[in-house]
């Protein structure tokens, strides 16, 4: 017992893949706050990327591969389309891609009219999608290659720097908006976006770390308990209350999507019901969950911090515009299926398509629902993509539900992922949360998460089993 306690520290310091995923983890929080892919510091990050991404090639094993065999496939192939998107094809075949009339006839003009090109119609931010693959893959490379303790440690890395971003916008709040406190350019200058650009990444990031932090909350054992759930309990209402702060609106959602994520977690350390049948919450448990939110909310708005609030009692234009964009590619979008206009190709577009109301000096950066433009720019293949991926997180769901109280940690791992990549999955039915760098890291280490070896759907009982296969 001596050698393996003292063995254990040694092999995390000597676990390339860990201390990889770590390094990669900070720069994309540091580094990665912005979805533009003209910032500076991406220069830092996509090299960083691409050797952790290495690093994890090389180490990688058959049997783990195996063991997350549909993250794996499911990055690979996310990686392959937008390749595909990329290879020049022939005047030919390329011309007679649906939606590509206008293009075909500027290019006749200026002598063109032979030249083979990508399927994508913005090839520039085609390959900006593919480079910003990097850090996605490279998480989940690293990430599939290590065990329930390391994963519990890079957790803790996680709120870490989740914490981090709160105290940068608590700064940024009191310092009324000083210029130097923000870290890009082009940002939502007054608020408190922390570690982001954008004011709804930052409500993104707090709302979904409020479930890891609830599951290291309550492994929490011995003599320390009671402290480790005050300083996470103030913790979280902290979150609560910087996402309020923030302005998001979304966040106001999300943070009950959260609270009741981590209710499930509470009920994990129940008791065993006396009777088969009793699985549902207790109400106590999600009042409970839900009280901190509300509580969190009076206290925002007594001191006149809950700009999300204000936000949905006045509306504002660009609220009202997004409703605009949603309507108008959902008009065209059926003239570039069933391959896409291609990868990055939304802005010059919707530039096409655009209604005469929105015309100005500004311009949509994206649709702000990444459904609709996943199937906007990739047609088809995202409906499929997608469609996968709901059925799989459905049936995962599912499966760990069943299980309930979880005892082991995989399944509580798991439990954790699911809820990162129900925050951020549903945020993209209104926002672009995962062209994040760091955002889109925590949405694979989630997607790792669920995944985690012990908690499938095979490691249940026959009759169970039997239940989730038949969904």
């Amino acid at each position: 017992m001596r050698s393996s306690r003292k063995s254990r520290p040694a092999r995390y310091a000597l676990s390339l893949p860990f201390v990889a995923l770590c390094v990669l983890l900070v720069c994309a929080f540091l580094l990665g706050g912005g979805s533009r892919g003209d910032i500076l510091s991406l220069v830092v990050l996509r090299p960083v990327a691409i050797v952790c991404l290495a690093v994890g090639i090389a180490s990688v094993t058959r049997d783990q591969i195996a063991e997350h065999r549909f993250v794996v496939l499911m990055m690979a192939a996310i990686v392959a389309v937008i390749g595909l998107h990329l290879v020049p094809l022939p005047h030919a075949i390329w011309s007679a891609l649906p939606g590509r009339e206008l293009a075909v006839e500027a290019g006749a003009l200026v002598g063109l009219d032979d030249a083979w090109r990508p399927l994508t119609l913005s090839p520039h931010r085609g390959w900006n999608a593919f480079y910003a693959m990097s850090v996605p893959a490279a998480v989940v490379l690293l990430a599939i290659q290590l065990d329930k303790e390391q994963h519990l440690r890079i957790l803790y890395l996680v709120i870490g720097l989740a914490c981090l971003s709160a105290m940068l916008a608590v700064a940024q709040a009191a310092s009324g908006g000083n210029e130097a406190l923000y870290p890009y350019r082009i940002t939502n200058d007054g608020y408190p976006v922390g570690l982001f650009a954008n004011r709804n990444h930052q409500a993104a990031l707090l709302c979904a770390a409020i479930p890891p932090l609830a599951l290291l909350a309550l492994r929490a054992k011995g003599p320390s308990r009671a402290l480790v759930h005050s300083v996470a309990g103030a913790t979280a209402v902290a979150f609560v209350l910087l996402t309020l702060a923030t302005g998001s609106r979304g966040g106001l959602v999300f943070l009950v999507v959260a609270a009741l994520a981590s209710a499930g977690f509470i009920r994990a350390h129940e008791k065993p019901p006396a009777r088969r049948g009793a699985r549902s919450l207790k109400p106590v448990y999600v009042a409970g969950a839900i009280g901190v939110v509300a509580l969190a909310g009076f206290l925002a708005i007594a001191f006149s911090q809950a700009e999300a609030v204000d936000r949905v009692a006045t509306g504002d234009v660009a609220e009202e515009y997004r409703l605009v964009v949603w309507q108008s590619v959902a008009g065209f979008l059926g003239q570039y299926l069933p391959f896409g206009s291609g990868v990055g190709s939304f802005v010059e577009v919707f530039q096409v398509h655009e209604p005469l109301e929105m015309l100005g000096f500004a311009y949509w950066n994206h649709v702000h629902n990444d459904w609709l433009e996943w199937v906007l720019e990739f047609g088809f293949v995202a409906l499929v993509l997608l469609g996968l991926s709901i059925v799989v997180l459905v049936r995962r769901t599912r499966a760990i539900w069943i299980r309930l109280p979880l005892k082991r940690g995989a399944h509580q791992l798991a439990w954790t992922g699911v809820a990162v990549l129900f925050i951020l999955g549903l945020w993209s039915l209104v926002d672009y949360p995962l062209r994040v760098p760091s955002l889109a890291a925590l949405a694979a280490l989630g997607a790792v998460w669920m995944g985690a070896p012990g908690s499938a759907a095979a490691d249940m009982p026959a009759k169970s089993r039997r239940k989730v296969s038949g969904m």
